[in-house]
């Protein structure tokens, strides 16, 4: 059983009310009944803390406790987002597979498997793969020859891992995800596209998640690495010889051609396109959509296609909601220097 009061001590928060009573659940303010805890992240949610239902709250220390007082027992914390991902941890559901390899899984003789290790039904596990312990791999995974999986790494069902992938501790790949396939790499010999082999490896590092259905190409020959921390989101491609720095934000739909290199702290929102060859620095945020072209110095905040200054774009995109007016100006002005014309 877990009561407030363990809540209140995991996340470091200061508890008002009654911790002993026993929380079952964590819901949002709007759909929590007693025996949850909810949170109360976004000032725009207070409204909802009168008729909240629930048997505690988390809430900001900054937060005027008569704007809260509803709900009689409180957690304070200096940040309610963070202590919610505390919280939610201790409520989420373990990987339902247990220890052991399934009698339905193939693991090839030379492959290693330790003893903690989860392997779901029907899953494929190569000669000379490791798969550390604690790892999960659900059903119908595939893991290639001389694959690597670091420990608590969680692999979720139709995963594919070509050979010779590195995966660190605590990573969690997502459904459908293709990892190490070969680049995109040809080259035109006069009559046809001549396919360039891609010898090289994909390196994913501590701590990364991967989004469903993402694709993260082998290189060339070298290695495609992604930097401890990062999190990349569904349906985004990554290709050959890419490296992507630590703790950066790669968000759906983002497609980063061969040989680019991302640093650290970077943001890419949806949709973002990143040319080949291209640097881009530490701390860049780029704008949904947003088309990158050449190198971005670190620290830039980047719109538009082809990128450009933050500002800049915004700056822009007043001009062209001004052009239609513009254009009616010109033709009014063209028909008075006709008329003038005329006249003379």
């Amino acid at each position: 059983m877990i009561t407030l009061k363990d809540i209140a001590a995991s996340v470091k928060g200061d508890l008002i009310g009654d911790g002993d009573i026993p929380i079952e659940g964590i819901a949002g303010i709007q759909s929590a009944v007693a025996g949850d805890i909810s949170f109360l992240i976004h000032g725009s949610y207070i409204k909802f803390v009168p008729d909240c239902k629930a048997s505690a709250l988390i809430v900001g220390r900054k937060t005027p406790l008569a704007d809260v007082r509803a709900v009689k027992n409180l957690i304070l914390v200096e940040n309610p987002e963070l202590a919610y991902i505390a919280v939610a941890a201790m409520f989420q559901e373990k990987p339902a597979i247990e220890p052991g390899v399934n009698p339905s899984a193939y693991v090839g003789p030379k492959a290693f498997i330790a003893p903690g290790a989860s392997i779901g039904a029907f899953a494929y596990i190569e000669d000379n793969a490791r798969i550390a312990d604690n790892v999960t791999v659900y059903p119908y995974v595939y893991v290639g020859p001389g694959v690597s999986v670091g420990e608590g790494s969680v692999i979720y069902p139709h995963v594919t891992i070509y050979r010779d992938t590195t995966i660190g501790r605590n990573v969690i790949i997502h459904a459908n995800t293709v990892i190490a396939a070969d680049g995109f790499g040809y080259a035109w010999d006069g009559t046809r596209h001549a396919k360039i082999p891609q010898l090289g490896s994909v390196i994913i590092e501590d701590d990364v998640e991967i989004g469903a259905n993402t694709a993260i190409d082998r290189a060339s020959l070298e290695k495609t690495v992604i930097g401890k921390g990062t999190k990349i989101d569904n349906l985004v491609q990554i290709a050959h010889n890419v490296t992507i720095g630590q703790n950066t934000i790669i968000v759906s739909q983002v497609g980063i051609a061969g040989s680019t290199k991302i640093g650290n702290n970077v943001v890419l929102a949806g949709q973002a396109g990143v040319r080949d060859h291209v640097t881009i620095g530490d701390g860049v945020m780029a704008g949904g959509g947003t088309g990158i072209t050449k190198d971005v110095p670190a620290g830039s905040i980047i719109w538009g296609t082809p990128h450009m200054p933050h500002k800049e774009w915004m700056k822009l995109q007043i001009y062209i909601k001004r052009l239609p007016a513009l254009f009616d100006r010109i033709r009014e002005i063209e028909k008075e220097l006709s008329a003038e014309d005329a006249d003379d």
